[in-house]
């Protein structure tokens, strides 16, 4: 079934996206996590030629177990680092979808921008992002999120949240 042509399916698509980039925006690691399938990962290279998170080094790779790490450390009040609270907007353009195979989906989104403040410092991140879904028992699913920087080969402060 070639479900990329599905206009419904094409919606639940930008639902999807929209709910992930609303999550984010808010700080809801719980419900951006749930978003996720139990294998999904969050992968953000340092090269966009980069193919594979296990064969290169990464700004990010996190599973599903680094992200509840990163959820509970962020979340924890003893964290010294986010006892200010970290304020996030995300605009996403361009939103394309293309069949990878009969299973699984690909979208990608051409471009971003996501402005972070965090302790009364402004950072500033553009590039793609590209999500691989699947269906799942419940819905649709994040298995794979690839952010790729434009600039990730340049120094870069801490990024405090996903993007």
């Amino acid at each position: 079934m070639n479900w990329a042509s599905d206009p419904a399916v094409s919606d639940e698509i930008h639902q999807l996206i929209q709910a992930e980039t609303a999550c984010l925006n808010n700080g809801d690691l719980e419900g951006w996590i749930s978003l996720f399938t139990e294998d999904g990962f969050y992968w953000m290279p340092l090269e966009e030629e980069h193919v594979d998170p296990e064969k290169h080094d990464s700004l990010i790779y996190d599973n599903r177990a680094l992200m509840e790490m990163r959820k509970y450390n962020l979340g924890n009040p003893l964290s010294p680092s986010m006892q200010v609270k970290v304020k996030s907007v995300r605009i996403l353009s361009d939103l394309k979808t293309r069949l990878v195979d009969d299973a699984e989906e690909e979208v990608e989104v051409s471009a971003f921008v996501i402005a972070v403040i965090y302790q009364q410092q402004k950072n500033y991140y553009a590039g793609r992002v590209g999500y691989r879904l699947v269906y799942t028992d419940s819905g649709l699913k994040i298995k794979v999120k690839r952010v790729d920087l434009i600039d990730a080969d340049a120094p870069l402060d801490s990024i405090m949240m996903y993007i």
